[in-house]
């Protein structure tokens, strides 16, 4: 199928990958991009011209919201992206059941009630929770953080619907480790930290000892490997999305310090929810899809730094 033809539903566009997507995926796909409670959706397409997008306002743990979507899109979608979720993973430990709702009443709602083609949902790479060492797909899994086992809940929800209901034609798991840049939540410790350090804070605190892995990447790497798998009809598959080097939270830090010519220092205390001790050695984002994450980690923060930067001129500019 050509690209003209390609229907597409993005789900949670107006988070922060989804922002990202809405801005790299190819101008002839017609994209549904599908947002709650967030605002301002509407005024990002139109402020970067993106006369492909329409934004849909769904609440998608209604199953008659979802329904009312789906005839307003009219016909089955040729893919979906689905990113919504909950975004905060400790969230989960305090609100369990809400965390659940998010995270998979919504999405078997979604795919009840408008289907697609093909889906690629974006799952986790916390359905590791508890394991250390080397992990792929093929590892056995037995979560104990709330959000990811409804993570993987989703996981088995899809595979349902493809193999048993006849709903989806084809899907791709990916068990995503996570990215950072611009239109992050500025609760996210690349901005958080960021802004500190912009406004003259040295000394940060870091929950634990700081040596838990972060895997993440730099945010055009994910969209684009999430558009290389929005092309990739016919596959039902589950992979891992990783960039392969995990640092420390510690490492993290000093990098951002590094990148703005400061000095710092971290403060551990408490504990974190999700400590992980875990790295994915599955290589099929690069074997079967030919998606290797290609930024440096010094190079991903140097643009996150900038874009920032940009945002508080800009700000500074309205004030005057």
């Amino acid at each position: 199928m050509g690209q003209q033809e390609m229907k597409v539903v993005v789900t949670g566009a107006s988070g922060f990958i989804g922002h990202n997507v809405l801005l790299r995926a190819p101008r002839e796909w017609a994209i549904y991009a599908v947002y709650h409670s967030t605002p301002g959706l509407e005024a990002f397409v139109r402020q970067h011209g993106l006369t492909h997008v329409k934004p849909v306002k769904c609440d998608l743990m209604s199953a008659a919201d979802v329904s009312a979507m789906a005839r307003s899109i009219g016909g089955r979608p040729d893919a979906m992206l689905y990113l919504a979720a909950n975004g905060d993973p400790a969230a989960s430990a305090r609100r369990p059941r809400w965390d659940l709702e998010s995270n998979t009443v919504a999405f078997v709602n979604t795919l009840e009630q408008c289907p697609a083609e093909h889906v690629v949902y974006v799952s986790s790479g916390a359905v590791y929770d508890g394991l250390r060492g080397d992990v792929t797909p093929q590892t056995p899994v037995s979560p104990r953080l709330p959000y990811a086992i409804a993570k993987l809940a989703s996981e088995q929800y899809l595979r349902f619907f493809a193999e048993h209901r006849g709903a989806v034609g084809s899907y791709v798991n990916v068990r995503f480790f996570g990215a950072y840049g611009p239109y992050e939540a500025p609760r996210k410790i690349t901005t958080r930290w960021f802004e500190g350090m912009a406004a003259g804070q040295r000394e940060f605190v870091v929950r634990g000892d700081g040596n838990n892995l972060i895997d993440f990447m730099y945010v055009d790497d994910a969209v684009d490997g999430f558009l290389a798998l929005m092309k990739a009809r016919g596959e039902r598959r589950t992979v891992d999305f990783a960039s392969g080097s995990p640092i420390s939270v510690n490492h993290v830090v000093h990098a951002m310090a590094k990148a703005i010519g400061a000095e710092v220092t971290i403060r551990h205390e408490g504990h974190v929810p999700e400590y992980i001790e875990f790295r994915s050695v599955d290589t099929a984002m690069r074997d079967r899809f030919g998606v290797t994450p290609g930024i440096a980690l010094a190079a991903g923060l140097e643009r996150l730094r900038m874009h920032l930067a940009g945002i508080r001129k800009q700000e500074l500019g309205i004030r005057n």
